[in-house]
């Protein structure tokens, strides 16, 4: 059923990803005017569905593909969760000042979900993962007004902090280091 309201949000998703890829420093100057959580959230949601379905095009799992498609999704999303909480924390550290972590977990979900369209694909990491810390980069610069220095030391500090993070679940889901 189309309804104004899907219809907009896939205007707005459309529309986001035109002009990611196009002005992405334009695209964050506008957000904080445009910016809800359930964008935010819905973006992520469709980007993480699209990252879910083509990982399942890379080869079988060691599980079903309805379970595989369920990790890839969760995988997905959990990772931009993750990565706007440490570097929301780290921003708050940092300059000492809060901007709202609306506005900068929907900088996460914008930069990993454009990214997300083509990370699947096997080796694209070394593209993906510079384009998408860029991205956040170029997110607090404009949408959260950090001076460069204050951005790159955000993303200096959380992205270490990330990775132990992750490491240590893994560590203690497997029990193996």
């Amino acid at each position: 059923m189309n309804t104004p309201g899907a219809l907009s949000a896939l205007k707005f998703y459309s529309q986001g990803v035109i002009r990611l890829l196009i002005e992405p420093v334009l695209f964050f100057a506008d957000l904080p005017a445009v910016h809800t959580l359930g964008r935010a959230l819905g973006f992520t949601a469709l980007c993480a569905g699209f990252y879910a379905g083509a990982g399942l095009l890379t080869g079988p799992g060691p599980q079903s593909p309805s379970v595989m498609a369920l990790i890839y999704f969760i995988n997905a999303a959990g990772m931009v969760l993750i990565s706007s909480v440490t570097g929301f924390c780290t921003m708050v550290m940092i300059s000492g000042e809060s901007r709202g972590f609306s506005l900068v977990f929907g900088l996460y979900a914008y930069a990993s979900g454009i990214t997300m369209l083509i990370s699947w694909l096997p080796f694209m990491l070394w593209f993906t993962e510079p384009w998408k810390y860029w991205l956040v980069y170029t997110g607090f610069r404009q949408s959260c007004g950090l001076s460069k220095a204050r951005a790159i030391s955000v993303l200096l500090i959380s992205v270490p902090v990330q990775w132990c993070l992750i490491y240590s679940a893994i560590t203690a889901v497997t029990g193996r280091v």
